[in-house]
């Protein structure tokens, strides 16, 4: 019986020992995990943000998305069912309007549905800290070059 009891004692100190350990590492990973992910820095979409706003007020649009990086601005737009008669007209009203607000950036404007959905992921990834400044600039350079080709 002694000899049991023994072997009982001995077998749930190891378990429990393993056990700390095993929280120990986890606590390690985790706190590596989170610090990678605040390593990224990502550009700051206020102009964007303003963009969006202000672009939406003045030309009643019915979505529209824009990212923005240290030097470009890429608005994605949706306009009104009846107004699409105008798309070459509403372009240029909202380049120029775009382009007077933010003077220091160069203004890239798609009315693409493909374009506005891949620039809506884009800023989700950008507001979950998912990707960093260069991948931001990366992605917004291949999105105007795809808006370009369908033009």
């Amino acid at each position: 019986m002694k000899r049991f009891l023994t072997v009982m004692l001995a077998v749930s100190v190891l378990a429990s020992g393993c056990q700390e350990e095993k929280e120990t590492k986890d606590k390690n990973e985790s706190s590596q995990t989170v610090q990678l992910s605040t390593n990224k820095q990502t550009a700051d979409q206020t102009p964007s943000k303003q963009a969006e706003s202000v672009l939406q007020k003045k030309n009643h649009l019915k979505d529209i998305q824009a990212v923005n990086d240290d030097k470009k601005i890429l608005i994605a737009a949706q306009p009104p069912h009846n107004e699409r008669f105008k798309i070459a007209k509403i372009e240029n009203k909202i380049t120029k309007q775009a382009e007077k607000q933010f003077p220091g950036h160069e203004v890239t404007l798609s009315l693409d549905l493909k374009i506005r959905l891949e620039v809506k992921e884009l800023k989700q990834q950008i507001k979950n800290k998912e990707v960093s400044r260069k991948e931001v600039t990366k992605e917004i350079d291949r999105l105007i070059n795809l808006s370009k080709r369908n033009q």
